[in-house]
């Protein structure tokens, strides 16, 4: 049976973690835990007082946390737990995930805002650093199940392993595997037209075919008729969120640690502005 870890901010949107959590836990036949961290810093300048501030600190976010817990169907109680810790987050979550041995980490926009600085220094950011598990950001208030997923792919083993952690939490969706090619030089070389349009054909045409390869490769267990890859050319950022717009998947999947195109789209400024105002949740993984 396999292990998910609900980071849970108790913040108002903490309830669609839970929900996204619970229909996870109870359509893969997981085990749930659902922790809060009170991050020790709240305490960091009340020395006199550090004890008695962290106790009733700790002891609220525990009445809030069994609140939630209180909501999961009986059935998935019985192999679920709550748990509030104390520590700096992304530590103490990371230590919590290596001792449950959990599969999944969810977590809520709220957990993660700023969500522009999601890969600068915040606590997401952080986790994924330091531990091997995907991560689930949930956005949204459904939960269905996810039957429309978009993976973004640039063939680099963090790409693969996302995707194969979507085709897992997705076991019965359509997937939309994209993959984006920005022609190097486009912007500083003049191309006749016939000649650019025969260079990104046959350029596509080399994807393509790598693509089925890598799939074949990869993905030899998994029933491929369900995915259909997809390379588009230009602009990374840009390409992707016309994607999204346009399948409007309930699910998008990154690696977050790309050999091209997609290191580009989750490091810095394009990253930024891509996931701000993504309308999904998002799945990443090292």
């Amino acid at each position: 049976m396999k292990t998910l870890l609900a980071a849970i901010d108790l913040e108002s949107g903490s309830i669609l973690v839970v929900k996204r959590a619970v229909e996870l836990a109870a359509r893969l036949q997981a085990k749930l835990h659902l922790v809060h961290v009170v991050d020790d810093a709240l305490t960091l300048y009340e020395p006199m007082v550090e004890i008695s501030v962290r106790h009733r600190l700790k002891q609220a976010a525990e009445t809030a946390l069994q609140s939630l817990f209180e909501l999961l169907p009986s059935e998935l109680k019985a192999h679920s737990c709550y748990q509030v810790i104390l520590g700096k987050p992304h530590q103490a979550l990371a230590k919590y995930i290596s001792q449950s041995q959990a599969d999944l980490l969810i977590v809520g926009r709220h957990h993660i805002e700023p969500l522009r600085d999601l890969f600068v220094g915040t606590t997401a950011e952080r986790l994924l650093r330091h531990c091997d598990i995907p991560l689930l950001m949930v956005s949204t208030d459904s939960v269905e199940p996810y039957l429309h997923v978009m993976a973004a792919t640039d063939f680099s083993r963090s790409s693969h392993h996302a995707l194969q952690a979507g085709l897992w939490l997705a076991p019965e969706a359509k997937v939309n595997l994209v993959h984006v090619c920005d022609p190097p030089f486009m912007g500083f070389v003049r191309y006749d037209q016939d000649d650019l349009d025969t260079l990104l054909a046959e350029k596509k045409a080399r994807l393509e075919q790598e693509i089925a390869s890598e799939m074949a490769y990869f993905l030899a267990d998994d029933d491929q008729s369900r995915i259909e890859s997809q390379v588009l050319t230009g602009n990374a950022q840009q390409r992707l969120t016309e994607a999204v717009e346009l399948h409007r998947p309930q699910l998008l999947v990154l690696g977050t640690h790309g050999r091209q195109g997609i290191s580009r789209l989750l490091i810095g400024s394009v990253a930024t502005a891509f996931l701000s105002t993504l309308p999904c949740d998002v799945l990443v993984a090292r």
